[in-house]
């Protein structure tokens, strides 16, 4: 019962930024399903948040729709574990996006909950050094890497006139300051609607020092 007044809670979150279909509901409903029955096995996510999952994991990844300029555009999401962001964003919308996901356990689970989503989803269990020829509009990521780290990826595969949206936690001003020891880059910050140490930083015109 807990778990369905949480459910409730983030959905009519979500309802503030996005419009939501029955059919996106139920596909959510049973991603998190599997999900849960997986974790006990694998350890997807932290138990810690088991029974905060539609606030801690469904909403935290949704909120990024808020910043997201155009849904038809090409999608990556890097390092994405258990599908957050990139599995919920594409539930919820996004055409097509390419989940790259290293850990054969993960990319599994991956493989399995793209059927929950009525769009495009391609799974790259690969590391992101061995992606080859291919071009994003945008790049997501939570919890992968420090600032710096993540815009050496995404230089490498960000589009000239593409964004990045990254999810991160409290340490975000002193990665700022790292970061822009090897880049220049605009960005703007936007407070989480899930925790209030975290931000989600847009970042576009990356160009090496």
């Amino acid at each position: 019962m807990q778990l369905e007044i949480k459910k409730d809670a983030a959905l009519a979150e979500i309802r503030k930024f996005s419009s939501l279909s029955s059919t996106q509901i139920k596909n959510l409903e049973d991603f998190v399903l599997l999900l849960l029955q997986e974790n006990g096995q694998f350890n997807f996510i932290g138990k810690s948040t088991v029974d905060n999952v539609w606030e801690r994991h469904i909403l935290d990844s949704a909120q990024l729709l808020r910043f997201i300029e155009n849904k038809n555009s090409k999608f990556a999401d890097f390092g994405s574990g258990a599908g957050f962001p990139g599995m919920v964003l594409s539930i919820l919308g996004l055409r097509e996006i390419h989940l790259v996901e290293k850990a054969f356990r993960k990319a599994e689970f991956l493989r399995r909950s793209k059927l929950f989503s009525q769009n495009r989803v391609f799974i790259h269990q690969a590391k992101l050094e061995e992606l080859n020829n291919i071009e994003f509009d945008c790049i997501t990521s939570r919890a992968l890497a420090p600032l710096e780290q993540l815009l050496i990826y995404a230089k490498k595969f960000l589009k000239k006139d593409g964004y990045c949206l990254f999810l991160k936690g409290r340490n975000l001003e002193q990665e700022i300051a790292l970061a822009k020891k090897s880049f220049q880059f605009k960005y703007e910050l936007n407070a989480s609607l899930t925790s209030s140490e975290s931000n989600i930083i847009k970042i576009s015109n990356i160009i090496s020092n």
